[in-house]
């Protein structure tokens, strides 16, 4: 497949702003009827909005990908969707920090960094796409399939933990 035009990978992207959509929606179901025990412990919290993040990331770059328009035009809004994670999300999380005197797990900071190392891959293959250099849509797809088996690693261990705290809770 050509790893410039986006028409090529029609299909492939259809198939992933579905997933993304419909796990989306899951997830979003499934952190409703737990809300408690999220919102009251920093760990789940985080799990949380990290695999809501990146299940809407999934979303957003396939349908990047999916608007007709010139590979060149699909490649600036990809380096755009990559740069915009590490700037927004990047700037709450050192905001973050600085608020917690620099003591955060360090589980937290090695799963941030496989994000922030996403987005970089993401920026830079956009950068491919429009220069017409390098792999392409191949690491874009690639992407997308790392950052969906990781949210759902994510969120199955953030429900795991929910229901860890939901059987030792005391029964009144």
């Amino acid at each position: 497949m050509d790893p410039y035009s986006p028409e090529a990978w029609h299909d492939f992207f259809i198939a992933s702003a579905g997933a993304a959509a419909a796990l989306t929606g899951l997830l979003f179901v499934a952190l409703s009827l737990h809300i408690r025990y999220i919102a009251v412990n920093p760990l789940h919290r985080n799990q949380a909005r990290g695999s809501l993040i990146g299940l809407v990331q999934v979303l957003v770059i396939s349908l990047a990908v999916l608007v007709r328009q010139p590979a060149s035009w699909a490649g600036i809004e990809l380096a755009l969707i990559g740069a915009l994670y590490i700037v927004v999300i990047g700037g709450y999380q050192f905001a973050s920090l600085f608020r917690a005197n620099w003591k955060v797990p360090r589980v937290t900071l090695i799963r941030s960094s496989y994000g922030y190392l996403l987005a970089l891959g993401g920026f830079i293959s956009g950068l491919n796409i429009y220069a017409r250099n390098g792999p392409g849509l191949y690491v874009t797809a690639f992407i997308c399939v790392a950052i969906v088996v990781w949210n759902l690693r994510n969120a199955w261990a953030l429900l795991m933990g929910v229901a860890d705290e939901y059987l030792v809770e005391p029964t009144s």
